[in-house]
């Protein structure tokens, strides 16, 4: 019997980049994407913990698909760093920035102290996710990364990017593979986007000084029995 895939993520453009290529890779067993509509790694910090939230997400599309856990074959979470795991003294002041500014060295922002305060919460939660290998119901799950985001880690543009654009670029991106999976792992290898040798080692490597701003993704892991 086929089973339902559940991939978590922040926005649409990781749905319309990616949908037909995890389609491709998991067929002939179902895949959704949960769109959160935001940051879910901080965005409930104050109403219960994220992995709470996480369960809430397979409980809604349990009910919303008429499925029991055991009918989910896998959960994966894929979410921006956003430079999460920089040393404070790496988000400088910058009185003009009417938003964040995000370099591979530090991010510059009008207000510093909110940034490391998004930050060190988000820390705690991530951390807790990275040690959390299944949900209830012995459900499988993984969290993964894009740094900074989507646009960075897949398609190599920095700074910030119209809702409008985004778009264009997933679409752009999903065409160019075709639904193809392996050309897809292939161009994730040789654009050196993937750092260190396996899933842990990725998470241990991102969290080093400003790699988290850095281009960097461990989805390649995905594909993988390495988790």
């Amino acid at each position: 019997m086929n089973k339902l895939v559940i991939f978590i993520t922040e926005g649409k453009s990781e749905e319309n980049a990616l949908y037909a290529l995890m389609r491709s890779y998991f067929r002939p067993n179902p895949v959704i994407f949960h769109i959160y509509h935001g940051d879910i790694l901080i965005k409930r910090y104050r109403k219960g913990s994220t992995l709470s939230e996480i369960e809430n997400i397979v409980q809604f599309e349990c009910q919303r698909y008429g499925l029991s856990r055991s009918d989910i074959l896998r959960v994966i979470h894929i979410a921006d760093t956003d430079g999460l795991f920089i040393p404070d003294s790496a988000i400088k002041l910058d009185a003009r920035a009417k938003h964040a500014n995000y370099k591979e060295d530090a991010i510059y922002t009008c207000n510093p102290e909110s940034i490391k305060t998004r930050n060190k919460r988000r820390r705690g939660n991530v951390k807790a996710l990275i040690s959390t290998r299944h949900l209830q119901g012995n459900i499988p799950y993984s969290i993964f990364y894009l740094s900074r985001n989507i646009e960075h880690a897949l398609y190599g543009i920095e700074g910030h990017v119209s809702d409008s654009r985004k778009t264009d670029l997933a679409y752009d991106f999903a065409d160019q593979f075709n639904s193809d999976w392996k050309q897809f792992m292939n161009y994730i290898e040789n654009e050196g986007i993937t750092i260190g040798d396996s899933y842990k080692e990725s998470w241990q490597l991102i969290q080093n000084n400003t790699e988290s701003l850095h281009r960097h993704s461990n989805i390649i892991y995905i594909f993988t029995d390495d988790i």
